[in-house]
């Protein structure tokens, strides 16, 4: 009996095909997978990172950003490196599964042997052009267009009028030595005993002592010290040509930060170091006290050059000053000099006004920027005796239409340099942070607010993969680097 063999042959020469093609298959699906895994685990890792943002920094000046030393004096990116290794290895594990060495074989068997941090952003990049930028973001949502509008419009006000520039105090001082060198007749200014109050000093004209902080400060060891002395980590991304940013909407806007987030006399945050945070930004003095001198003393200076405006513009009142100058120097037999007389009494009552005006202020009220004869308050009668009792009022305080002691503050920001500006508010967040438990090392300049990552991922059935991934808590600094999917920074590269 005859046998045949060639179904045999057929199957044994099809098989070998059907394995090859499973066996590819199979390496295809775990080539992909592989692919798509190291993708996964990069992106978890990335956001894992981004979610330990630091809480206190958050909590306290709705900031986001990774502090890289992570509670200890070392803030070095290395840190970050290794956390995203652990957060990477463990989502590449398979120990969480229930009986995975039973039920599971790891058909990838992927590793993160490198990380790198290629690229990042500290929250001081730029002199805090960063931090600035973040500032405005986390408060342009909650601020319309129209207090730009307005500390514009005042702004335009104190120029046009000249009272920044304008020193009352030293025109009258120059009156009054003319009138007092008057052909060496020793005569007295008419409003001398003024004078008098002021030489003791502004502020405790309008404030007692016992409402005064004394709270100071050490910056020695702050930001702002470090960044001068270029003692500060340095991102290497170029933020130097930003778009959309301009200068002076967004200085507003990081002033309107500034005010919402920091303490300032009236509005103290009692648990930080320095009290009159605000006046800190404004007058860089080291201690509460002397920071709301200068502040006080900013206000005196355009409170009396706005209210000089008005007398000097005012018929009615400049008539009457004019006419008790003349008395003045008719009674002392100098009438040649009437004028003089005539001018200091119109300092003099600017000056008085103006110490009504600062008590209203720091009391919360509000005074007009330019004042009419409805919002006068200081007759002249109480010039010559010195007399500043109607200047103590503060009844009216919450009655009056003007600006508030809050919106002479967001002129005096945005008149102050904003580099300074910038630095001092750092400086401000850097100290009160320290000042929480746990924090004593904080350093903003360890804080990323943007980072790219280059990680080498090995697996054990001989595959090498690269990937790059970048993430940041805004949007990227680098926008046209970013605008492309197809982009370098979303590469993944294996090797065999």
């Amino acid at each position: 009996m005859k046998e045949n063999g060639y179904m045999t042959v057929y199957l044994a020469l099809t098989l070998g095909v059907l394995i090859s093609l499973c066996l590819a298959l199979t390496e295809g699906c775990r080539y992909g997978g592989i692919r798509l895994e190291t993708e996964c685990v990069m992106d978890i890792g990335m956001d894992s990172l981004l979610a330990e943002y630091h809480r206190e920094l958050f909590r306290q000046y709705n900031l986001f950003a990774i502090d890289c030393s992570y509670g200890t004096a070392a803030g070095t990116t290395k840190a970050t490196e290794q956390r995203l290794l652990e957060y990477m290895n463990h989502n590449f594990s398979l120990k969480d599964i229930f009986l995975d060495k039973i039920l599971y074989r790891d058909f990838f068997a992927l590793k993160a042997e490198e990380a790198e941090m290629t690229k990042a952003v500290f929250l001081t990049d730029a002199e805090g052009e960063v931090f600035r930028r973040m500032a405005v973001n986390a408060l342009e949502d909650d601020i319309g267009v129209g207090i730009v509008q307005q500390v514009t419009e005042w702004l335009q006000t104190i120029e046009s009028e000249g009272l920044q520039e304008r020193n009352i105090a030293e025109e009258k001082q120059a009156v009054d030595a003319q009138i007092e060198e008057y052909e060496g007749k020793h005569l007295e200014s008419p409003t001398k005993a003024l004078e008098e109050k002021r030489s003791g000093g502004l502020l405790s004209l309008v404030l007692p002592e016992e409402d005064i902080s004394d709270r100071r400060m050490e910056e020695g060891t702050l930001i702002a010290a470090r960044i001068k002395e270029n003692a500060v980590n340095h991102g290497n991304i170029d933020i130097s040509q930003l778009e959309g940013w301009e200068e002076t909407t967004q200085r507003i806007l990081f002033h309107e930060y500034l005010l919402r987030y920091m303490g300032r006399y009236s509005a103290e945050k009692e648990g930080n170091p320095l009290w009159y945070e605000v006046e800190y930004i404004i007058g860089g003095a080291l201690s509460d006290r002397e920071n709301l001198r200068f502040v006080v003393n900013r206000l005196f200076a355009v409170r009396e050059a706005a209210n000089a405006v008005y007398l000097f513009g005012s018929e009615e009142n400049y008539a009457i000053a004019k006419a008790l100058g003349e008395a003045i120097a008719a009674a002392l037999m100098v009438p040649e000099i009437g004028e003089l007389f005539t001018v200091s009494l119109v300092l003099g009552w600017a000056f008085a006004e103006s110490v009504y005006d600062v008590k209203m202020l720091l009391s919360g009220g509000r005074i007009p920027l330019l004042k009419n004869d409805d919002s006068w308050h200081y007759g002249l009668q109480g010039i010559l005796q010195g007399d500043l009792a109607e200047a103590s009022d503060s009844e009216e305080a919450s009655k009056t239409e003007g600006m508030s002691y809050e919106d002479y503050l967001r002129v005096f920001l945005f008149l102050t340099d904003s580099r300074e500006v910038t630095f001092r508010a750092m400086n401000v967040v850097e100290q009160n942070i320290r000042n929480t438990e746990g924090n004593s090392a904080f350093r903003l300049d360890a804080c990323l607010t943007e980072i790219e990552m280059n990680v080498k991922v090995q697996s054990r059935y001989g595959y090498e993969v690269e990937i790059r991934r970048r993430k940041s808590y805004t949007e990227s600094l680098e926008a046209e680097a970013f605008a492309a999917q197809s982009s370098p920074y979303r590469r993944i590269k294996f090797e065999i």
